[in-house]
């Protein structure tokens, strides 16, 4: 929900080379495929599975932390909450036979995966290994009813000591992406890793008291007025934008296109909407006209937005 802008301080972050499109003419976003090679799924409209060829394609869901309680609290405490529940797409790229390939997507994160698929009377089992890369990968294990259209299952980590979350429970619908320009951002953006501490002296009866707030780089209502996917920005409208506006307005395209952003936060941010579909990681041959020169307008801007905004005395 969008806050009240009245009761705080706002103020907004320089964005890392790390964390924006690099390239203004290529629009090169901040991750590619290029050391992922895969087959593009077969898609069958079938949501509904009754035979191996209505698995192919993208399941999406969440992609929950399966751990005690006491590790969760330490997860709380440590204020890493994006780790207890995540959304991932597991795509199932080709069948042959009982074989079975595909990629998954979580946390920015792309690995692919090989395994068997079996069926007897009633469901599907499948049993996939990811390609063992990184810590990172891990096993999934799953099955679904026949005359259904839930995958239900676990994923194991192969290096359980390298990761507070080393096993995970799903749940996973099959979706078919589709381009929606119309598309809303309508939650505010809160970048919880970087804030200031402010201190201040007030006087109480005579005393003075020295007390201190967190000033969070969050956005501004303004955001929620335009569309970057339809609307044609115009320079009197970005340059009254702050920093994270743009950065937001800008990424909400590549979002729209099913960009699998490899930022926690703007990974976070986006998955608060059930409309956003991490699927690809390299969408610039996918930009239309208005969305291409939208970006280039909001690049330009970007660099030199006002950092800081004051809601007081604005």
């Amino acid at each position: 929900m969008k806050l009240f802008y009245s009761l705080i301080c706002i103020s907004f972050f320089t964005i890392s080379c790390k964390e924006v499109i690099k390239n203004e003419k290529k629009f090169v976003a901040e991750q590619s495929f290029e050391e992922i090679q895969f087959v593009e799924p077969k898609v069958s409209n079938s949501l509904v599975v009754n035979s191996k060829e209505d698995l192919l394609g993208y399941w999406v869901g969440d992609f929950k932390a399966d751990i005690s309680e006491e590790k969760t609290d330490s997860i709380y405490q440590e204020k890493n909450y994006n780790l207890l529940n995540r959304k991932i797409t597991f795509s199932i790229d080709e069948i042959k036979g009982d074989s079975i390939f595909g990629h998954s997507i979580t946390a920015g994160n792309i690995s692919q995966f090989k395994g068997l698929v079996f069926q007897n009377e009633s469901e599907f089992v499948i049993k996939v290994d990811e390609f063992k890369k990184s810590k990172y990968d891990g096993l999934f294990e799953m099955n679904i009813s026949k005359n259904d259209s839930l995958l239900i299952g676990n994923w194991v980590a192969y290096n359980p000591k390298e990761l507070k979350v080393a096993t995970r429970k799903y749940q996973l619908q099959k979706k078919i992406f589709i381009y929606n320009q119309n598309n809303k951002v309508d939650e505010i953006f809160i970048n919880d890793d970087k804030f200031n501490t402010l201190k201040y002296k007030d006087t109480i009866d005579g005393e003075v008291f020295e007390n201190e707030f967190e000033e969070y780089f969050t956005n501004t209502e303004k955001l929620y007025e335009k569309n970057a996917s339809i609307d044609e920005l115009t320079s009197d409208f970005v340059s009254n934008l702050s920093k994270a506006d743009i950065f937001i307005l800008r990424n909400s395209i590549f979002a729209r296109h099913g960009f699998a952003f490899r930022d926690k936060q703007l990974r976070m941010y986006f998955e608060l909407f059930d409309w956003y579909m991490p699927v690809f990681g390299d969408v610039k041959e996918d930009l239309t006209e208005i969305e291409i020169k939208n970006i280039d307008l909001l690049l330009r801007y970007e660099q030199n937005a006002e950092e800081y905004y004051d809601t007081f005395g604005r």
